[in-house]
């Protein structure tokens, strides 16, 4: 017998998995939307549903910043990050005002330049990642002149009675910020 054989025939039958990983198949269809819907996590989610979520999320944010660290804001300044990754912001549009807390959304350049500007100024990059079960929220927080102060973490789970998310638990992750 051939020493070789054995190191010929693995050959082969490496070739012929890869030929057979290599097999052209059939585009499959990306699914069929409506224009005011948008895909996140592989799911449908339309945006006023997603609009309401999200409005919902920086609601129990502002209350629970309020209680763990006892901040009010003027005004908050979210980052609208855009740049085909699944943590861009949504093509949705925010109320002005939540919680008697004006809204505002603004490129990650302007939040920078405003972040130089004003020492107070919170500035905000909001990732959400939502399913038709459960919605997670976090909210990276920049102030003293563009430094990362804390995150917050909210987490919902879709309630089948109440029909609308609800809040599991909110946890933060402090990281410069010095409670008064």
């Amino acid at each position: 017998m051939n020493k070789n054989f054995p190191t010929t025939i693995m050959l082969l039958w490496a070739l012929v998995l890869m030929a057979c990983s290599n097999h052209a198949t059939e585009p499959s269809s990306p699914p069929k939307m409506a224009e005011d819907s948008m895909v996140m996590d592989s799911h449908i989610v339309p945006k006023e549903e997603l609009t309401k979520l999200y409005s919902l999320a920086i609601a129990d944010y502002i209350k629970a910043v309020n209680k763990e660290y006892n901040i009010t804001f003027d005004t908050l300044f979210f980052g609208k990050h855009v740049y085909g990754q699944p943590d861009d912001f949504p093509d949705i549009t925010l109320p002005e005002t939540i919680n008697n807390t004006p809204i505002r959304l603004i490129s990650p350049e302007v939040g920078e330049t405003k972040l130089k500007e004003r020492k107070s100024l919170f500035y905000i990059n909001l990732m959400g990642f939502v399913d038709p079960q459960n919605a997670e929220f976090i909210f990276v927080n920049f102030s003293n002149f563009g430094e990362h102060q804390f995150d917050c973490f909210i987490n919902y789970t879709f309630n089948l009675e109440q029909k609308a998310f609800v809040p599991v638990d909110v946890r933060f992750k402090n990281y410069l910020y010095k409670r008064k």
